[in-house]
Parts: structure tokens; C-alpha cells; sequence
């Protein structure tokens, strides 16, 4: 089964690039005179954290699953002793299968690799699903488990029949062995929410081994204590052997389950005190602390009869508005397990102080958390907090391209919103970019945001709307208007703004408009193509003269279309679809409009020259390369490094970037299919050890272009060779399958290989 996995995977990704691919570029990124260490990684906002051996090196590295969007992010451990320094590689994030709400990584199978645990609520049941890990060429691969029910999640036996083993897509349960017994058992929020329940692992008591997952539901009050809602605290037993709702009628700790249901919890677990049994770590959905409940009872009788509502009270308590979550592992690789605090929402909370790091400074036993910092790995990322819409320009006219991104907000309290856009200067070269922060409130775009208007949710995009020959700026807002600000630099110069037109003209398409400048009916005069929350797209011509753009305010009354080109981004099941749209023109012949999108992918589409005004344009692909950074994308194409191909930046609801090569070339061309009817291709060895042979047989040109994607389509290197037998280092490929690209001409093939281990 597992190899049978891989050849799928292997066999998608094939396909993949020989329709279309993107891989990811890297460029330095510097802020306040610090490099960033992984700039493009795309932000965090929900992290749920786990350690986990990624390359089977016997090092554990680091995952996080992000909410905001249900992003796998994974991390190469690459810090000493003492030291928490990760390395995006994102690699090996393709091979964790699709999931949402929330996932752990645990060994249950005691096998080194390890396995997944994640909601199974997207498939139509509040549970958990699981996928066993297994290492394949060095990187740890998951294949579903089956279970014996109508839906594969883990299962309670009740009365002779089988039935989900319930957990809330919103909470975060523990899964950890609670009796120690060698197996994992799981505690979680019970329906109500009133209280934590225990299913316990018995697959080790009926007879199995340690890879089977059998559960009993052996304890309906964990720890005896119950959490009314809206409570800031546990209402805790008096009695070891006593659920505190069972309490004699009358008494001081009477309480009544009618209070009503709770909206989320978050459950970690870990023996603080060296007695064998577990304390526990509560987070709530309303509450911005976490609560430690103290277990004085035993293994086989929890009872939590001490608490502390803001831990670690000893030191600086985890707080973050709400919904808090904490993650036991060891972060800087001392050997003692430290503690993370996260926030277990998907928006509205905490977006950049998302990583609480405590230091374990004592030992596993007793540990000590000491509190380090509050912005873990998103300090070293281009994180803007809630949404990222970029745009690339040459502002200071030094024949480099300069990043411009707006974001929809940092979190405030309060409901008060932090909308700017931030300038990131090109200090790099033609083939090598590299970015600054120089600006982190760019044209004062915070002024506008006040009471009354609040406009947010900066987005914008430079043309030359009023012909003169210079680019001028339209950023659009949360409540679909437009920002103008005229360029009066002229042609060439470095870009000089006059005042900044809020709510110009009073055109509003809706919510969110995304604006996009350009000449869609070549009368001359640039146009505006805008999208918006509800996923379609609005085009407005331009019906001014040069000099003097002007639109009909009504994007519903012609010579309007509400409905550019039949485009809509929102998918069954939502009721929006975030478009976000950029036009790429090509020769006056071929234009293309690709838009962003709320699930993330890139729609492809064909422009129509005939359907500006109704009727539908081609769509070529509607997940473009299969690239997905995230919820709520937005593109922008340029062509950053002077290869042949368009770059393209990719912004997305956790706040970050990400930076690519895209498969559409500088003349329009798209990477669509594998063309070698003009090429002769030998590979030997294969498998290969430190040099791939190549012998390429052609009639056409003498010069052969290469370049080398590992199985997971990442960009490994690349060079040129005379046409004949070549001989290509590939020493400093790791073991695995590899994909050899030569390009003769108009002449392509791919030709896979597989490296050696050494």
C-alpha cells in the first residue's frame, strides 16, 4: 500500500509538471538590518505545533498546521545545542494529505515515524481520522488507515456496534498515554463542554499490538472538574472520587450542565510534577489564559484539586485575547521539553504574536517555563498579520522591481483595525533580487482609518491610468472603493505621488476590491478590472479621454459587466469567493486574467476579446499548477530574476508571502506538455551516484539548457552543456527521485532519474 501511495504521488506530480508547475524561489529579505530567516514561508496566524523526524535523519524537526487556511508548514531543524533555528522546506509538506480544523503528529506504532492525527470533520463526521507515517526516500510519507465504518475515523464499540469517537472540529484534544501503558489514549472536550472526557486506548488489553487503535470511553469527568461557560476558571470537586457534578443538591459546589454549551477548548497534557500522572493545560474559546489544573490524584483516579488560571503565574502568562492552545515539545534542542502557546483561532485573534516560546530552564520532571518571546519562528518571516496583497513596482526607477503589499490588518484590541502598505525596496540585481523593508506605512495609508469610514484591507496595483506614461496607484478596500493617487513623476522617474483620492469617483464594487489597471478594449485608455468578496469579477472601461480617466460609478449598469468574462471563484458549499484578478498581456495577442481566490488556488483564464461586455472567457486551469499558499491568495507577476520565465508573488490570509517561478513564459507561452519528438535522450547510470550521464541526440541547437526538480517539483539546480555526452555534478542531491528538464530550442524533455544514497 505504501509503495503504491508513492508511485500515485510520484505519478500526480509527474503529470503536474508536464502541465503546469511553479517552484519556489528564494531572495533575501532584511528588516531593521536582519536577514529574515525564512521571509517567504507565508506568515503564521493559527499554529498547532508538533516535533517530527521530516528527513529521517534522527533529528526532530518541526510542523505546524496552521488554521488560517489548513496549511501544512514544515521546518528542518538546523540549530545546535541550546538553539531553536528552523529552516523552511516546504518539501515535505506536499506529502501530508489534505486536512482541516486541527492535527497531531504522534508515533502511536512505535515505528520512528511519525503518524497524523487530524479532524475528520471534512468528511462529514466530528472525529479524528489518521494517516500512518513511513519514511520513503528519506521523507516521511502518510497513507490513510481504514476503519470498519461507513467513514474512516477512529472508532468507540458501544452496545456491539461502532460509532465515531467524538471530538469538536473547533477544540484541540491531547492525544498521550494517560495511564502509562505504552499506548496513546486520547482526553477531549466532551459535547457539552462541560467536562473532559477519556477514551482510552485498549488494543494492548484485548490482545493486539501496539499498531492497533481500539478505544473504550472509560471516563466521563476527567480529573472530576467542571468548566461552566463563560467561566474564567474550573469549578473543581472537593472529593478525589466524585465528579463536581454530583455534588449533594444544595451544596456550595452545586452546578447545573443547563448553563449551557461551550464554544471550544484546547487540552495539553504532561507530568509536572514527576508523580506519573498527567496535569493538564485548558485553553478556552473566551478566555485569553490558559488554566494548569494540578492532578492530586492518581493514574487510575485523576482528580485536579488545585488550578492556576493564568499560567504559568510564576512567570509571564500566556495571553492572547482568546482561544489559546499550548504544545509541549523541545524547541531549542537541549533535551528538555519546552512549552509553545499559540492562539486556536482562525481569524479575529492574535496574527503576529502567534508563537509564545517558555523555555524549559529546569528539567522534564520539574519544569520551569521561562518566557523567551512571543513572535517564535514569525519573527524571522514577512508577516503583515491578517491578509497580504501585493503588488511590484519600480518606485525609485533603479531598473529593479520593489515590492509593495498591503495587508487588511494587524490585531488590535478593541476591534480597531491597522491597515497600511508596506514598501519593500529591491536592493538586489537583475538576476539576483533581493528586498528591505524601508517603509512600514507607506503613503500614510493608517490616516484614512477612523471611526466613522473604517476603511481597511489595503490592496493595491499600479498602472498608468491617466496615460501620461507613468504608473499611478489604486489600492481598493473592505468596503469595495478605491484609493487614487496620481503620479506625477513622468516616464522614468522615481514615482512622486500627489495627494492620496480616498473613495475616488465613488465607485464600490461590493466588499474587498482588489483593483487591476489596464487597457482591456484597446481604445488607448486604461480600464479597471476589480474583484471582489463574492468571487466574481467587475469590469469597469475607461470612459474619460487621456489625461482624464473616468468610470460610471454603477458596476451594474452598463457600459459596466458585473460578471467579467463568467469568472466567479466561489465554490459549492461558500457563499464568497475572494477574487482577486491580474491581466497578462502578451504580444497585443494573447491576454490572460488569473485570479486568487478564498480556497487558494490560482483560477487560469483566457481572455475573449469578443466577451468584454457578457459571455464567458476559456478557462485554461482552475487550480493553476495545483499552488496553494493558504486561504484568500492574491498574485502578482513579474519577472524578478531575468530567466525567461514570470516570477510571481503570492499573498494569502495568514498575513505572508510567498515567492515562486511560475510556469508562463516572458513571450506568453505556457508550460503545458512534455515536447521531445526533436530529442534524443539517454540517462546512465540510473540510479546515479555523484555524476548523471547524459547523452542528448539533436538536429536543432547546439546549446542544451537544464534544469533539475526534486520529486516534490522543488528547484534543485541547473546549467547548460554542448549537445553530445555530458556529465552533471549531482554530489549535493540527497537520495531520492529527481526530474532532469532539457530544453533545445523549442525542444523540451523531462527525464526522471533517481540518486543514490552515499
Amino acid at each position: 500500500m505504501k509503495k503504491r501511495l508513492l508511485l500515485l504521488v510520484f505519478a500526480a506530480f509527474f503529470g503536474t509538471l508536464h502541465a503546469q508547475y511553479f517552484h519556489r524561489l528564494n531572495a533575501p529579505v532584511t528588516k531593521d538590518d536582519t536577514q529574515l530567516a525564512n521571509p517567504w514561508a507565508g506568515g503564521l496566524n493559527g499554529p498547532q505545533w508538533s516535533a517530527v523526524d521530516l528527513n529521517n535523519d534522527g533529528k526532530l524537526d518541526l510542523y505546524a498546521f496552521d488554521r488560517n487556511g489548513d496549511k501544512h508548514l514544515t521546518f528542518l531543524n538546523v540549530g545546535g545545542t541550546g538553539e531553536a533555528r528552523y529552516e523552511f522546506a516546504p518539501q515535505y509538506a506536499a506529502n501530508f494529505p489534505p486536512c482541516r480544523f486541527f492535527t497531531l503528529l504522534r508515533d502511536f506504532n512505535h515505528d520512528g515515524a511519525m503518524d497524523l492525527f487530524a479532524s475528520s470533520l471534512d468528511v462529514g463526521v466530528a472525529g479524528i481520522k489518521v494517516f500512518k507515517g513511513s519514511f520513503e526516500n528519506n521523507q516521511l510519507v502518510f497513507e490513510p488507515i481504514a476503519f470498519p465504518w461507513l467513514f474512516d475515523v477512529l472508532l468507540l464499540e458501544v452496545s456491539g456496534a461502532y460509532t465515531n469517537l467524538p471530538v469538536n472540529a473547533t477544540d484541540y484534544p491531547a492525544i498521550d498515554d494517560m495511564d502509562n501503558d505504552g499506548d496513546l489514549d486520547i482526553l477531549s472536550l466532551g459535547i457539552t463542554g462541560s467536562k473532559v472526557q477519556l477514551y482510552k486506548n485498549i488494543a494492548l488489553e484485548m490482545g493486539y499490538t501496539d499498531d492497533t487503535l481500539i478505544f473504550m470511553h472509560t471516563d466521563d469527568c476527567w480529573g472530576k472538574f467542571y468548566i461552566a461557560p463563560f467561566s474564567q476558571s474550573m469549578t473543581l470537586s472537593d472529593d478525589s472520587l466524585t465528579c463536581v457534578f454530583f455534588q449533594p443538591p444544595g451544596s456550595p459546589q452545586e452546578v447545573d450542565d443547563r448553563d449551557g454549551i461551550h464554544g471550544g477548548a484546547t487540552i495539553c497534557t504532561f507530568d509536572e510534577d514527576n508523580d506519573g500522572d498527567k496535569e493538564l493545560l485548558y485553553g478556552d474559546l473566551i478566555y485569553p489564559h490558559i488554566i494548569r489544573g494540578h492532578n492530586g490524584g492518581s493514574i487510575q483516579n485523576p482528580w485536579v484539586n488545585l488550578q492556576d488560571t493564568t499560567y504559568p503565574a510564576y512567570d509571564v502568562p500566556v495571553d492572547m485575547t482568546d482561544f489559546p492552545a499550548t504544545f509541549h515539545l523541545d524547541i531549542d534542542n537541549d533535551g528538555r521539553k519546552d512549552l509553545l502557546a499559540s492562539p486556536n483561532l482562525d481569524d479575529g485573534a492574535f496574527d503576529i504574536e502567534v508563537g509564545w516560546f517558555y523555555k524549559n530552564v529546569q528539567s522534564d520532571e520539574f519544569p520551569v517555563f521561562d518566557f523567551q518571546q512571543s513572535y517564535f519562528l514569525v519573527e524571522g518571516m514577512i508577516d503583515l498579520g491578517t491578509d497580504a496583497y501585493p503588488a511590484l513596482v519600480d518606485y525609485d526607477a533603479d531598473g529593479l522591481m520593489d515590492l509593495v503589499v498591503g495587508n487588511e490588518s494587524q490585531y488590535q484590541p478593541d476591534f480597531v483595525k491597522d491597515s497600511r502598505l508596506n514598501l519593500y525596496k529591491n536592493v538586489g540585481t537583475l538576476t539576483e533580487p533581493a528586498f528591505e523593508l524601508v517603509d512600514t506605512d507607506w503613503l500614510a495609508f493608517s490616516q484614512f482609518i477612523d471611526a466613522n469610514q473604517q476603511p481597511y484591507a489595503y490592496a493595491p496595483c499600479f498602472g498608468d491610468l491617466d496615460g501620461d506614461g507613468d504608473l499611478d496607484l489604486m489600492t481598493g478596500e473592505r468596503y469595495g472603493r478605491l484609493f487614487y493617487a496620481e503620479n506625477t513623476a513622468g516616464a522614468g522617474n522615481p514615482l512622486a505621488f500627489g495627494p492620496v483620492q480616498p473613495f475616488w469617483k465613488g465607485i464600490s464594487v461590493g466588499q474587498y476590491s482588489t483593483p487591476f489597471i489596464h487597457d482591456m478594449n484597446k481604445d488607448g485608455l486604461a480600464d479597471l478590472v476589480i474583484g471582489e468578496r463574492n468571487g466574481t469579477v467587475n469590469y469597469l472601461p475607461n470612459i474619460g479621454t487621456l489625461g482624464n480617466p473616468d468610470f460610471h460609478t454603477n458596476p451594474d449598469e452598463a457600459p459596466n459587466n458585473r460578471f467579467f468574462g463568467k469568472i466567479n471563484t466561489q465554490q459549492p458549499g461558500y457563499t464568497t469567493g475572494y477574487s482577486a484578478p491580474v491581466v497578462l498581456e502578451f504580444n497585443d495577442t494573447t491576454t490572460y486574467v488569473i485570479t486568487g481566490s478564498e480556497l487558494g488556488f490560482l483560477e487560469f483564464h483566457k481572455v475573449n476579446p469578443d466577451s468584454l461586455d457578457g459571455g464567458a472567457f476559456e478557462l485554461i486551469d482552475e487550480r493553476l499548477g495545483s499552488l496553494r499558499e493558504g486561504h484568500i491568495t492574491r498574485p502578482a507577476f513579474v519577472n524578478l530574476n531575468g530567466d525567461d520565465m514570470l516570477d510571481c508573488v503570492v499573498g494569502n490570509h495568514r498575513g505572508g508571502l510567498g515567492l515562486f517561478s511560475s510556469p508562463i513564459r516572458l513571450d506568453g507561452a505556457v508550460s503545458a506538455k512534455e515536447v521531445n519528438t526533436t530529442l534524443g535522450v539517454h540517462l546512465y547510470p540510473n540510479p546515479t551516484g555523484d555524476f548523471l550521464f547524459v547523452d542528448l541526440k539533436s538536429e536543432g541547437s547546439p546549446v542544451c539548457t537544464y534544469r533539475i526538480f526534486s520529486a516534490l517539483g522543488q528547484f534543485t539546480g541547473s546549467g547548460q552543456f554542448m549537445v553530445g555526452t555530458e556529465k552533471i555534478d549531482v554530489v549535493n542531491l540527497s537520495q531520492g527521485l529527481y526530474f532532469l528538464e532539457l530544453t533545445l530550442g523549442d525542444a523540451r524533455v523531462t527525464k526522471r532519474f533517481v540518486k543514490k544514497g552515499s
